[in-house]
């Protein structure tokens, strides 16, 4: 994935002077990269016969022997060099990430300021937007032709397989609602110009979209190997904390609605310094019962506990500080500590595979940027559009009249130029996977029989205690037969004696 995120550019720049010089190639455009910047080893030349390639340019093709300056651009050899290296700059992954970054920095910035200084109704004086908010809306739609080119490049044939790649990663559930509310507040901004009050929607609708756009900035520290693990804990950490949220609204809803019920509710008027809305609509019951109670999880009382000492003997008084006391222990101890447990327990999760989530996340992070545009908007515009054009003409073709679909389009993958290269390639990856599959068998098998072993020695064990048991309850029993023998002997004694006293009392009767 390393060479494939540098393709012809060097693939180690984790030294100073190098990422010097690549900051310089990003921030000149890449005008000064061919002088600073480190590029792959130019294939050697043996016997004057150039080196051939074996893969295809719509393919990855990092392992290929690139051209150095030898296609003709012009006449002038150190030209064609210079024009080579500004080549194999822009196609680097690495540069297209960095100047998606730039520009997406450059857009909150924009988005940003005309928010704060230049989103205002059009005026007499002033009738037409100001020029900063139509460059912003000019980036936006640059952005999703990119987003749209993304989609219909993605590896999936199928619209359904399209849709769940896309939408597997949370940053594109935000990068779409961020789409959708900027172009609803803009059909706010333009229908409801003329009264300040409703233009305060418009305003509101993109309020939230910047801060979710400046939210979705978070996905550019994916490919640092130290921080992008951290996003997949906190993603993680989110479904915990929905858990955790039905929790808390559950029990914050029942002492609102107790609490309330007893005080304010059941005395609207009781209470100098305010007085209760008890009007059955939404927004007076979220003002009343919804918003103090859930800002008692933050330790803000409010006029809480000063209300109910006005009247400290009163029966609800007293019923409502007890159910405040209950509150506090239950959510601000005791389910606020099992949230904070829960985190540890998921960030300690994902620690433990770090390695594993950061290859998944680069691999993704790589795939995304393989098909993007090479250039800045509004150049990029242009390479987006002819994209989805030709995409859309190879797939009318294909689907109309039967024909064979674009035999050229950008694949995620290495394709041979010799195809009984990928025939070998099949060979490989199948004797690969059978040695791979041999060596878990066995390890496995070796696991099994140790875990066998075990369990028979413990069976063993098992049985040789099972033996001494019985040898113990044997031993008992002719014990017990020896006793039992020895009082019948005793019986048959004392009944003989017994006969014998008996029959000469006998004799004497009968004599007589």
């Amino acid at each position: 994935m390393n060479n494939i995120w540098y393709k012809n550019i060097h693939h180690e720049q984790s030294n100073k002077r190098n990422e010097l010089a690549m900051a310089i190639g990003v921030f000149s455009l890449g005008l000064l990269a061919p002088f600073f910047v480190t590029y792959r080893n130019p294939p050697k030349i043996v016997n004057n016969e150039k080196p051939k390639r074996s893969l295809q340019s719509y393919g990855i093709d990092y392992s290929d022997p690139y051209p150095s300056g030898s296609r003709r651009y012009t006449k002038y050899p150190p030209i064609n060099n210079y024009i080579q290296r500004l080549k194999n700059f822009h196609q680097a992954l690495h540069i297209k990430y960095s100047y998606h970054c730039l520009n997406y920095c450059f857009f909150l910035l924009l988005f940003s300021y005309v928010l704060l200084f230049n989103f205002q109704p059009p005026t007499s004086s002033v009738p037409c937007i100001h020029w900063t908010e139509i460059l912003t809306i000019i980036l936006v739609s640059t952005m999703l032709i990119e987003e749209i080119h993304y989609f219909v490049s993605q590896d999936s044939i199928t619209l359904s397989g399209k849709f769940e790649c896309y939408f597997r990663d949370l940053f594109k559930i935000m990068t779409l609602i961020g789409f959708i509310l900027f172009y609803t507040g803009l059909i706010l901004r333009f229908t409801h110009a003329d009264d300040e009050n409703e233009f305060v929607a418009a305003r509101v609708v993109w309020a939230i979209d910047v801060e979710l756009w400046w939210l979705r900035s978070l996905a550019f520290i994916i490919v640092i190997p130290s921080l992008g693990p951290h996003l997949v804990a906190i993603g993680k950490m989110l479904k915990d904390l929905l858990f955790f949220i039905c929790i808390i609204a559950i029990v914050m809803t029942g002492y609102g609605v107790a609490s309330r019920s007893m005080v304010y509710y059941s005395n609207p008027t009781l209470f100098n310094d305010t007085t209760t809305d008890t009007s059955f609509d939404g927004r007076s019951i979220f003002r009343q019962i919804i918003y103090p109670v859930y800002y008692l999880l933050y330790g803000q009382m409010g006029n809480e506990l000063a209300d109910l000492d006005t009247n400290p003997d009163a029966a609800w008084s007293i019923a409502t500080q007890v159910l405040l006391a209950i509150q506090m222990l239950f959510v601000n101890i005791l389910l606020t500590n099992l949230l904070i447990a829960m985190f540890s327990k998921r960030f300690d999760q994902v620690y433990d595979d770090t390695k594993n989530i950061w290859h998944s996340q680069q691999y993704l992070f790589t795939r995304e940027y393989y098909t993007r545009s090479p250039f800045l908007p509004p150049i990029s515009l242009g390479y987006d559009i002819y994209r989805l054009c030709r995409t859309g003409f190879y797939a009318i073709r294909r689907v109309c009249f039967k024909k064979s679909a674009d035999s050229k389009a950008t694949v995620f993958k290495m394709i041979p130029i010799n195809k009984s290269r990928m025939k070998e390639w099949y060979e490989f990856e199948g004797a690969s996977t059978y040695e791979y599959a041999h060596i878990e068998a066995k390890s496995l098998t070796s696991t099994s029989t140790m875990s066998t072993s075990g369990s028979d020695s413990t069976s063993n064990e098992n049985k040789d205690d099972t033996n001494d048991n019985a040898n113990d309850s044997n031993s008992d029993i002719r014990l017990v037969q020896h006793d039992l023998v020895k009082l019948s002997q005793v019986i048959e004694e004392l009944n003989a004696k017994i006969d014998a006293f008996i029959d000469p009392t006998r004799l004497k009767k009968d004599a007589k």
